[in-house]
């Protein structure tokens, strides 16, 4: 039963997260085809523009594209702040951030790993004070008055009552508690920490240490994203 229990568990983890990156990636697109949508509005903006200047220019008066160019180049910088709410929107969902020189890592990066660019510190909420929760506890009314009734909750019990028959049954059976095995019951042995050393020896393939800290670096990477060392 504890082993049922446990793939049932496992299986229900599994789902939830797939459904929760099917969401994401459905999100993620359908804010790249706005982007993408947005885009395709700009170079039509710097189509019309190129027009109304050459058309100045075959009139010997560029001064007329006066009245089409400035308004198309406001509506221009207009879109633009569009598309990068909507990439920030997307950052946001793979829960990444955007380094100076161009490059996104995740969110938690303290250092680039490709220019070594330190980023600040996420500003920590301050802590409620418990003293002045206890005060305000204390003061707020509960809602209750001496006048309700007492309600006993299900399953209590007068300690001055006598115990029943059925309470003296369970009395001298000992409790088994369920012991988790890394066993299947198929009759196959499939030890898991077989699976956990291949996936440590894949993670250690791709990666290595910093010799500042001790933190997994990818091979690629030209600074250490914890403490900011170069890597050799």
């Amino acid at each position: 039963m504890s082993l049922f229990r446990k793939i049932t568990e496992t299986v229900s983890k599994g789902v939830s997260t797939a459904t929760e990156k099917a969401q994401q990636t459905v999100e993620v697109t359908r804010l790249h085809s706005q982007i993408s949508g947005k885009r395709r509005e700009i170079e039509k903006l710097y189509v019309s523009m190129g027009e109304a200047v050459f058309r100045g220019y075959l009139d010997k008066d560029l001064s007329r594209a006066e009245t089409k160019v400035i308004p198309a180049c406001e509506e221009i910088v207009a879109i633009r702040g569009e598309v990068e709410a909507l990439e920030e929107r997307i950052m946001q969902l793979r829960n990444e951030k955007e380094c100076v020189c161009g490059r996104k890592v995740p969110y938690d990066t303290r250092f680039c790993p490709s220019c070594g660019h330190p980023f600040p510190e996420p500003a920590i909420p301050a802590a409620e004070d418990p003293l002045e929760e206890f005060d305000r506890q204390e003061t707020e009314p509960s809602g209750l008055s001496s006048a309700d009734p007492f309600v006993e909750p299900p399953g209590y019990k007068d300690p001055g009552e006598a115990p029943s028959a059925s309470d003296w049954a369970d009395v001298g059976k000992p409790v088994l508690e369920e012991v988790p095995s890394a066993w299947s019951d198929a009759g196959q042995a499939t030890p898991s920490f077989l699976d956990d050393a291949d996936a440590v020896g894949a993670e250690r393939a791709d990666s290595a240490k910093c010799p500042g800290c001790g933190t997994a670096v990818g091979t690629t990477a030209k600074f250490c994203p914890s403490c900011g060392t170069p890597q050799q």
